[in-house]
């Protein structure tokens, strides 16, 4: 397996999504997601979610990851070795680059 590198490369905030706060039901804002811009997370050698990721975007990039680190790729589109990619939250979506690091 390769080495995988996922960098949080830009943050949307409601008003950004969907021109306005997004209100929740009892009253209380949905915020930016936490994730700083530029943030690192590694991957050695298991498909374990890094310590300090969102689990609602791990769940949404998972399979991506999973295919970079099993030798697969996006060829046609961004280069055999990464890709960039969102997590689904439609409110507040965060966007990623994976890389495949071969060593």
């Amino acid at each position: 397996m390769s080495k995988i590198k996922i960098t949080v490369i830009k943050k949307f905030s409601p008003e950004d999504v969907i021109g306005e706060p997004f209100i929740r039901p009892n009253g209380l804002p949905i915020e930016i997601c936490s994730l700083e811009e530029g943030k690192e997370f590694w991957l050695n050698d298991s498909m374990d979610m890094p310590e300090g990721f969102c689990h609602h975007a791990w769940f949404g990039l998972y399979k991506n990851i999973s295919i970079l680190m099993y030798g697969g790729g996006f060829p046609t589109w961004t280069g055999k070795d990464m890709i960039y990619t969102a997590c689904p939250d439609g409110i507040r979506p965060v966007c990623f680059k994976i890389e495949r690091i071969e060593e």
